[in-house]
């Protein structure tokens, strides 16, 4: 199997920097790349077979990846630790610093009673009826969070919502998991695509174009395949049909205009407004038959800020806390769902749906005013470039052009872009004007520091996997592991097209996010579709649409779902239901991707003319 790559220049012997081995066991490609899965596999297992909590699963992988760096691929044994301190930096900042920001909104909505609010005009501007919520709340609400923040955040905040309407815990985030897929691709307003045509020198534009005729495909079909599955042929497809096809219709459509005529930008952050709006109109004249078992329920708001409730609920969360470690195996089980996870809230709780008060105009301003904040700001923000100021570029010490990329005939730059203004930081500052609002109608400034707690309290375990998982994507990149795993993926020819899905896939499970992925195996796709002679604009694009569908399944994600709804360490249970839709969903993107480039190669934006020239 050929190993093919541009020449090792004098200079990386001359200066003494690490070569990656593209196949260092035995000589052998294959080889490698079996050792070099090994990690993947061990995490993989651990979360999915043992359900082994996601940060365990994640630092045994990390564990196992130091020994095969330093022993298989021959790494430095200090630049090993290196890289994987850089991972762990660029998890916190600026990856959970988005998710602590919109997370500590999410926690004033809800201390505040805003959020409780919000609730109510769900249930009361729309039937109440849990397989429309999983298509208003999972799909089109989910879509518009992923198109301005991303990171696990539409896991967390729409899961907390479906779990206080009625439906249990691990459905809940499986469902709103397996929605945040094709809104991804362009999610955080495109970054994944910016990157990806500045790692690879196409064009923006080509990108945006060829993503928009992929993901559409499958987004139109979405809403329609999870409620199938969740409410089963009847319940789901014959039921609720028209509902589903309007919920995929109008953000596909939207989602296609955006990408091929406007750009990466705002195509999720629109055809979620889109989907949104017209599910909501489109319900006020149509819901699916009644049927008593998908009625949804109102329980009462424990966490609104009561003096009294709050030092209940304080007590409660800390409890939940020390115990999680050592839940008592007997616990019976008419308490417990099919899936191990703790009933919805006792019935005593509920409210029922005949005595919840319609929102009034003010109310409903109120219950929207976080959501809306953070759309303006973070849009305001991204068009206007305020993350550029006061940017400082951290060259990593004994990184930074310290390691040769073999597979693309360069030192490897090590820059970790330090943004005081990120995103995350957008979203801090849209927090003002919405906790304004809230201390405006009369709460008391107590529920700052309380949604802090409650903040830190629930993301303590997501930023330990979020770090544990990025610095095992970091040893991963920088030992040249992943590039060996790519170089073998890409050995098959015309197969390529089918598998470059599943390098973006790989890469997304690694790092929990699209960007990362993109960064990872973007420049791998387009050698590989030079080799080979396929369209490096239709490979480069399948690796972000291929990538997107491990979203649901990377331990980053699944931490950061968890972190609401009381399932902290249980990440195994909602990987095991999602793994297969991943799989299925991937193998879809990739054959889309054949038809593409053997079918219908008109469909392919122009672009890749610019890779034309004579290499350096």
């Amino acid at each position: 199997m050929s190993t093919n790559h541009p020449p090792i220049k004098p200079e990386a012997y001359e200066e003494g920097l690490f070569i990656q081995p593209i196949a260092p066991i035995g000589d052998s490609l294959v080889g490698s790349f079996f050792v070099g899965v090994i990690p993947l596999l061990v995490v993989l297992v651990m979360l999915g077979v043992f359900r082994i909590p996601a940060h365990f699963s994640s630092l045994a992988g990390l564990i196992v990846s130091i020994f095969i760096a330093i022993f298989g691929w021959h790494m430095p044994a200090q630049q090993a630790f290196q890289s994987i301190g850089n991972g762990i930096v660029f998890a916190n900042w600026p990856i959970m610093w988005i998710v602590i920001n919109a997370m500590f909104v999410y926690n004033i909505a809800v201390r505040s009673g805003v959020f409780d609010i919000f609730r109510r005009w769900i249930v009361t501007n729309t039937p109440p009826d849990m397989r429309v919520l999983l298509l208003v709340i999972g799909y089109a609400f989910g879509a518009l969070l992923e198109g301005v923040a991303g990171f696990g955040t539409p896991g967390a905040i729409c899961s907390a919502l479906l779990v206080s309407l009625g439906f249990d815990k691990v459905k809940a985030l499986t469902y709103v998991l397996i929605f945040d897929t094709t809104p991804v691709a362009f999610g955080a307003l495109g970054i994944p695509v910016t990157t990806l045509a500045n790692l690879t020198g196409l064009p923006v534009q080509s990108l945006s174009a060829m993503m928009g005729r992929q993901l559409p495909f499958v987004s139109v079909f979405l809403p329609l395949y999870a409620v199938t599955f969740y409410a089963g042929i009847r319940g789901g497809l014959i039921e609720c049909w028209p509902a589903a096809l309007v919920a995929g219709v109008s953000f596909a459509l939207f989602q296609a205009i955006f990408a091929n005529f406007v750009g990466p930008e705002l195509p999720d952050l629109i055809a979620g407004l889109a989907s949104l709006i017209s599910l909501i109109v489109f319900l006020r004249y149509w819901k699916p038959p009644y049927r008593e078992e998908y009625a949804c329920t109102f329980s009462a708001d424990t966490r609104k800020d009561d003096e009294e409730v709050a030092k209940k609920v304080d007590e409660r969360i800390e409890n939940e806390t020390e115990q999680q470690s050592d839940e008592k195996a007997e616990v019976s089980q008419s308490n417990k769902s099919d899936d191990g996870t703790d009933e919805p809230p006792n019935p005593e709780a509920i409210t029922p749906l005949s005595e919840v008060v319609k929102p009034t105009l003010w109310e409903s301003i109120l219950a929207w005013s976080p959501w809306v904040s953070i759309v303006v700001v973070v849009i305001i923000w991204s068009f206007a470039k305020v993350p550029s100021h006061g940017a400082v570029k951290v060259q990593w010490p004994q990184l930074h052009q310290r390691v040769w990329l073999t597979l693309y005939g360069k030192k490897y730059d090590a820059i970790w872009n330090f943004e005081p203004l990120a995103t995350g930081t957008a979203i801090l500052i849209s927090n003002i004007p919405f906790t304004c609002l809230v201390l405006y109608s009369g709460v008391s400034p107590r529920v700052i520091p309380r949604a802090l707690k409650d903040t830190i309290l629930q993301l303590w375990m997501p930023i330990l996997t979020v770090s544990f998982i990025m610095a095992l994507a970091y040893l991963y990149n920088f030992s040249g592991i992943v590039y060996t795993i790519g170089m073998t993926l890409a050995s098959v020819g015309n197969a390529f097209p089918f598998l470059s899905a599943w390098l973006g896939w790989v890469a997304c499970f690694l790092s929990g996010s699209d960007t990362s992925a993109n960064s990872l195996f973007g420049n791998l796709q387009v050698v590989a579709a030079r080799q080979i002679g396929l369209s490096a604009v239709l490979m480069a694009s399948t690796n972000s649409s291929g990538a997107v569908t491990a979203k649901m399944i990377s331990p980053q994600t699944l931490s950061t779902g968890v972190s609401t709804i009381q399932m902290q360490g249980r990440e195994g249970y909602v990987f095991r239901k999602t793994i297969l839709h991943s799989i299925f969903m991937c193998s879809i993107m990739g054959m889309i991707a054949c038809i593409q480039q053997f079918g219908t190669p008109g469909i392919i934006p122009p672009g890749d003319e610019v890779l034309d020239v004579p290499s350096a």
